[in-house]
């Protein structure tokens, strides 16, 4: 299927969204979530052999025997994309574990993520388990399934009822340090306007009330 939305003077579509100029009629409204739901899921493949793509072909010896994405590139990338370092890093993983013959249309980037880490034989034999059956199996049940050794049915997804846990903060502070990592490593506070840190400040109010009320 083509990811390309089709011309029409009813409508036009921006980075910013789509603005209708003229009333559609059902068929044309329905027309459109076929190709907007193909671009969502499959921009993270395209962004990332994107990257991939340029690393082979325009990147240093010493980068290219790393067989990686150079900081430089990155920052280039961060540059004419607006995405950031952990996005792009992680679009171009997938992509360099992931070989197109292995990828299935069915099955969306997240599932390729989940099986981004396993040797080729691996990542055949779970897309090929998730996109079998009658139902597309969950990227959750797929993460699950694989540390069990087995395809998980249903019922081994529930939580125990005496066994509910207790909440951990430890993930979202990790994810929080990450960012405020690649955020020193771009440089951007260099390179950020007053009015970019004040937003930034603005952001990170709620995590000082929190501090303030432990």
């Amino acid at each position: 299927m083509s990811l390309t939305l089709p011309d029409s003077p009813k409508f036009t579509v921006s980075r910013t969204g789509l603005a209708v100029h003229a009333s559609l009629s059902f068929a044309e409204w329905a027309a459109l979530a076929p190709r907007l739901n193909e671009a969502s899921r499959c921009i993270g493949f395209l962004i990332g052999d994107w990257l991939v793509y340029g690393q082979t072909q325009f990147a240093s010896p010493t980068a290219k025997k790393a067989a990686r994405v150079s900081a430089d590139d990155y920052a280039a990338a961060v540059e004419a994309t607006g995405l950031d370092h952990t996005t792009l890093a992680t679009y171009a993983y997938v992509a360099r574990r992931v070989p197109h013959s292995l990828r299935h249309e069915i099955l969306s980037w997240e599932h390729h993520k989940v099986v981004a880490k396993l040797e080729h034989d691996g990542q055949s034999l779970w897309l090929r388990i998730a996109g079998s059956g009658k139902a597309v199996v969950s990227t959750r049940r797929l993460r699950k399934s694989i540390s069990a050794g087995r395809l998980l049915k249903p019922a081994d997804m529930k939580l125990d009822p005496a066994d509910r846990g207790i909440p951990n903060h430890i993930p979202p502070l990790n994810r929080l340090c990450a960012w405020w990592s690649n955020i020193q490593k771009e440089q951007w506070l260099h390179r950020a306007t007053p009015q970019q840190r004040a937003a930034l400040k603005r952001d990170l109010l709620p995590i000082v009330k929190i501090y303030e009320q432990l």
